[in-house]
């Protein structure tokens, strides 16, 4: 197999792994193909203090501990690689007697090696390791082509770990996500936008007094959010069931998402529970309130220090999500939430 090929099998199967845990092995499983050698390592150092937090390789754990004894205290080709983060092996690192009289090349004599090459693994500017190679005494030492090789797989190596990092991350935020919906008392769903259930939170899946879900009962509303978003590009849809049990509030998620975000608000308890500040925005929940204290659309104006039209316009979005037919229907429903909030 070619250089070339090998480093595009080595690119194929990083970008499909996963895990950082992943990387390193399908690393190790590829690189051969890329680089000649009797022994093979990736270092994976610790971001406070750049020393190893794990090894991963192909030779004896003896060898291991023997470099880290004795070895890597004053390793050459380490040093040129952290000080300049570009490969380099034993013969450019350093003169020749310097190399044969380091503790490192007696730590690689005695476990049968005697060429050294490594190149630097960057993520976002920042060391975060190196890969190793060695060679017998026997071997060819190793050339600028070898160097080249080291370098571009420490780079897709880097890349992949990049990648796996990032997946990582965004697993761990997803799942704390999770958790702090799940605390809510109120139902979360998301759904694609042709209405494949993606995420439901508990509250969302626990029975009613019907005995039937919130989601369940809120599946037609649902249903219908979702068809507007597709078919008349709404951006949010507020309905009730018709038999006060629940409303439903979906909001159209980011285009690229193609996803929609719905609230559904429990009504068992008849029209004391409704949940009217929460569908309101700060400014219509301000409107609805001098309604409630039966101001007129003039004098609202004046108060809120706009048009009488604005008001008009802020009473049809508040009567749409509240779903009311008048005035007098929001003020009932004003009044009847300000009765089930609990006494202070």
């Amino acid at each position: 197999m070619s250089v070339a090929t090998g480093q595009q099998r080595l690119a194929a199967s990083l970008q499909g792994a996963l895990t950082e845990a992943e990387v390193t092995k399908v690393y190790l499983s590829a690189v051969p193909s890329v680089i000649g050698a009797r022994g093979r390592g990736f270092y994976r150092f610790d971001a406070s203090s750049a020393t190893p937090a794990t090894v991963a390789a192909d030779v004896s754990p003896e060898f291991l501990a023997d470099y880290e004894e004795r070895g890597r205290c004053g390793d050459p080709v380490l040093n040129f690689v952290r000080d300049n983060l570009r490969p380099v092996d034993d013969t450019r690192a350093c003169p020749q007697r310097v190399w044969h009289s380091s503790s490192v090349h007696d730590v690689l004599r005695r476990a049968g090696f005697y060429h050294s090459l490594e190149a630097p693994v960057v993520v976002s500017g920042q060391l975060i390791g190196t890969i190793n190679f060695a060679r017998a005494a026997n071997d060819r030492p190793f050339s600028v082509a070898d160097m080249r090789a080291a370098s571009a797989a420490a780079e897709q190596l880097g890349l992949a770990v990049e990648r796996a990092l990032r997946f990582e991350r965004t697993g761990a935020r997803a799942t704390m996500l999770e958790a702090a919906l799940d605390r809510l008392p109120q139902a979360v769903v998301v759904t694609d936008l042709d209405g494949t259930v993606r995420y439901t939170n508990r509250a969302a899946a626990r029975p009613s007094v019907s005995g039937n879900s919130l989601l369940d009962l809120a599946s037609p509303q649902i249903a219908a959010a979702l068809a507007a978003f597709r078919e008349q590009r709404h951006r949010i849809a507020v309905s009730s069931d018709g038999h006060g049990q629940v409303i439903v509030k979906s909001v159209r998620l980011p285009e690229d998402s193609d996803a929609a975000l719905t609230l559904i608000y429990s009504c068992d308890r008849g029209s004391a529970s409704l949940p009217l500040w929460d569908l309101l925005s700060p400014r219509e929940q301000q409107i609805a309130d001098w309604v409630s204290q039966g101001l007129t659309t003039k004098q609202i104006a004046q108060r809120a220090v706009v048009t009488e039209n604005t008001v008009k316009q802020h009473l049809k979005r508040i009567f749409a999500k509240t779903d009311v037919a008048n005035r007098a229907e929001l003020v009932q429903r004003v009044w009847a939430a300000r009765q089930a909030q609990p006494q202070k």
